[in-house]
């Protein structure tokens, strides 16, 4: 589910003729989810509480996403 998600900002970007998604975040009542590339076959998926902060969380899944990409 999560991959159709990002697929779908993809397909949007291509649209608008923008670049490539790198991340999608999903804000509800009660959680955020972080979608984030980590590769060609690889995503990491992080729901989180809504207090958390974004940019933080952000940065922190990137550089795992980084680590992940180099295996």
């Amino acid at each position: 589910m999560c991959a159709t998600l990002l697929g779908a900002a993809s397909t949007a970007n291509s649209e608008l003729r923008v670049g490539t998604p790198q991340t999608v975040v999903v804000e509800s009542e009660d959680a955020k989810l972080i979608v984030i590339g980590a590769g060609r076959k690889a995503l990491i998926v992080a729901v989180l509480p809504t207090r958390c902060d974004v940019a933080l969380a952000k940065k922190k899944l990137d550089e795992l996403a980084e680590t992940m990409r180099v295996l």
